[in-house]
């Protein structure tokens, strides 16, 4: 059996919607008649409220980032993300 995989590339474009129609802020290197899917966000159009958003996801990823580290510990085994079924359910190790 063989799987057919479709990968679809997307870019995400910022702007604005103003009478009807999209604007994009930035360069857009598609070819027109492009087929697109437009997102409506529902946040304030203002840069001021924008970067605070962007601010508080990064803190939010900084304090996401602080846990892991947290927990991290020093086991003394190179192999493990290699090796992980090994180390966790007793499975034959493999030579890759």
């Amino acid at each position: 059996m063989y799987l057919l995989l479709r990968v679809v590339m997307m870019q995400s474009i910022k702007g604005i919607f103003k009478d009807g129609v999209v604007h994009p802020s930035e360069p857009v290197s598609y070819p027109e008649s492009h087929p697109v899917i437009i997102t409506f966000l529902d946040v304030a159009t203002s840069s001021k409220t924008v970067s605070e958003q962007e601010e508080k996801n990064k803190a939010e990823w900084d304090r996401l980032f602080s846990v892991i580290e947290s927990f991290q510990m020093e086991t003394g085994i190179t192999d493990l993300a290699d090796q992980h079924n090994y180390y966790l359910y007793g499975t034959p190790q493999h030579d890759d």
